[in-house]
């Protein structure tokens, strides 16, 4: 991972930079978006129950203070007149109890907007009185649906599709004995409806109130398939024993989602739900997370945004002065930068720019300088060697002279003639490489007179196409020179001198001066060998260094002279030159 980050550039470290601040902003937004989301959630849920809980509560309250009503008025005196010794009144009294019973009975019904109507049913007079009006006929069916103990034992059942409290008097039933009254008092549906569209109101919801065994039910708001599949999800009743609190679920239906909170009631036998579609119920938390969103995409576009930016404003300029900077190292000097605006980089441009110019003037006077240093040096090094050779040869001449070998004098004269005129015949540095051999020529014909006949020289001829090449001067007669002196002075006979050609694959071309010389020992060829190497170091540079360093100047650090011991036994120099008619290199 570290590596990583260290390959990366300015750029895309400040992106990243920015991202790892705002990135914990916004995951912390997120949580607490997500744990608000949750709060007002479980807030939503514990607000359905309470309205539950409230109304069926209500409803517990107010059906079990119509059933105290109902117990009371089976023993009331007046009921029990009429059910008992009504055969024995006359028409008056009849007439009056009804009409008081009747009172009460509107009474009851009144207390209670959840009263349809209240009915007592009187078997001795095979009569029923309601609040409103006068029966003259007892259903049959409804008395013994009254007379049920499953009825009778249960708060609420329900009958030709109407919901009934019922109160018998006596409570035990014998076997063919009719009750003395009956009162029945039916619930208004109507009002129960309302009451279950209030709990759901402004949420396009729904509520339904249910037995327990699934018998009966009121709903509002609820489709018929959404209750049948509700009913299934609430289940039965809880066991004996058990805890009757409240819940909550999601249920998924055809319809789409919904959000139910129920909860059964042990006093009335019954469940009451309400629910509504988990659409609605989420509509403010989803409204606040498509916010969230909305300010997501707002960051993403800042975030590019910003990155743009950055990439204009900084990373495009040090990209631009990077580039430069590549194009400086490959040699490029002439390259500028420009930048419009007033800000650093416009200032770094501009040094950069002007730093170019001072280091182009640099190089050209230092250019300058170096090649009038190699001039300079190239022509104390021809000065170097000229008197050199001019003493050997002049002690040679003497030799002749004082031997009166008159004829080998003049031919010495001739030789030597040839040689300083080459050397002094005009300024030149370089010469063509027929003109340098036919120089070492000369020289070896000079050397012939000093050694009589006791060394043996082999010349290969020229390779063609490099009699014109250009050459510094003086480069293969100090070797041949060395040869003689170092290799060949001391041997009494059968000395060998050869001088070869070598044409390389690379277009260069080697020429090896070779003695069968028996004085070099390996400590000796090791030495010149290192003193050769190192002749771009030395202060002094004469004789092979000199040679070394002159080929170097003229055609780079390719070239130049290599020492090794030679097949004939002595030592091997090894020139090397290409045909190069440019300026000396420079490296």
């Amino acid at each position: 991972m570290r590596t990583f980050l260290k390959a990366l550039t300015i750029y895309p470290k400040l992106v990243l930079s920015f991202l790892l601040m705002i990135i914990p902003i916004y995951l912390s937004s997120l949580f607490m978006n997500q744990s608000g989301h949750d709060v007002v959630k479980k807030q939503i849920s514990a607000s359905m129950a309470s309205r539950v809980h409230f109304y069926l509560t209500s409803l517990e309250t107010e059906l079990a203070r119509l059933r105290r009503l109902e117990m009371e008025y089976v023993s009331d005196d007046d009921l029990l007149s009429l059910g008992t010794a009504a055969a024995r009144m006359n028409d008056f009294e009849r007439s009056r109890t009804i009409l008081a019973v009747k009172s009460k009975l509107y009474l009851l019904k009144s207390s209670s907007p959840f009263v349809e109507n209240v009915k007592l049913y009187i078997p001795a007079l095979g009569r029923s009185v309601m609040a409103n009006n006068y029966d003259d006929t007892i259903p049959e069916e409804e008395l013994n649906a009254m007379l049920e103990p499953r009825n009778m034992s249960s708060s609420v059942f329900s009958f030709q599709d109407r919901l009934l409290l019922s109160g018998v008097y006596p409570d035990a039933i014998y076997v063919n004995r009719k009750p003395v009254l009956a009162v029945e008092i039916e619930l208004s549906r109507a009002e129960i409806v309302r009451t279950l569209s209030s709990m759901a109101n402004g949420e396009q919801g729904g509520a339904v109130w249910m037995s327990a065994d699934g018998a009966w039910n009121v709903a509002s708001g609820i489709d018929g398939q959404v209750l049948s599949e509700l009913a299934g999800s609430i289940g039965a009743k809880p066991a004996d024993g058990q805890s009757a609190a409240p819940g909550q679920f999601t249920m998924k239906t055809e319809k789409g989602s919904f959000f139910v909170a129920h909860e059964y009631s042990a006093v009335l036998d019954t469940t009451l739900a309400v629910l509504v579609p988990a659409e609605k119920v989420m509509q403010p938390l989803n409204r606040h997370r498509d916010w969230i969103w909305l300010l997501s995409m707002i960051a993403l576009a800042l975030v590019v945004a910003f990155s743009y930016w950055i990439h204009r404003l900084i990373h495009k300029p040090i990209k631009r002065l990077v580039v430069s900077f590549r194009k400086v190292e490959k040699g490029d000097l002439g390259v500028r930068v420009y930048h419009r605006n007033q800000d650093e980089f416009h200032y770094l441009y501009n040094q950069f720019n002007h730093m170019l110019g001072r280091i182009e003037t640099l190089i050209g006077e230092v250019y300058e300088q170096q090649i009038r240093s190699q001039r300079s040096e190239l022509k104390q090094l021809q000065s170097q060697i000229n008197p050199h050779f001019f003493y050997n040869s002049f002690f040679i001449l003497q030799g002749l002279v004082q031997m009166r070998e008159h004829e080998l004098a003049d031919r010495m004269f001739r030789h030597l003639g040839s040689y300083f005129q080459f050397i002094t015949r005009n300024g030149a540095e370089t010469v063509t490489l027929e003109q340098e051999m036919k120089h070492a020529g000369s020289y070896v014909e000079i050397q012939k007179f000093r050694f009589s006949g006791t060394v043996e020289v082999e010349q290969e001829e020229m390779p063609n196409g490099w009699a014109q090449a250009e050459v510094p001067r003086l480069i293969v007669q100090p070797l041949i020179e060395n040869a003689y002196l170092h290799g060949l002075e001391n041997k009494s006979g059968d000395g060998r001198l050869r001088i070869g050609f070598r044409e390389e694959p690379d277009g260069r071309l080697s020429i090896e001066i070779e003695d069968n010389g028996e004085e070099l020992d390996v400590l000796r060829l090791e030495q010149l060998r290192k003193s050769v190497s190192a002749a771009d170091r030395a202060i002094e540079t004469t004789g092979l260094l000199n040679i070394h360093r002159r080929l170097q100047l003229k055609f780079g650090p390719d070239c130049g002279l290599s020492l090794s011991r030679s097949e004939l036994g002595g030592l091997k120099a090894q020139l090397t030159i290409r045909q190069d008619k440019e300026e000396p290199r420079h490296d």
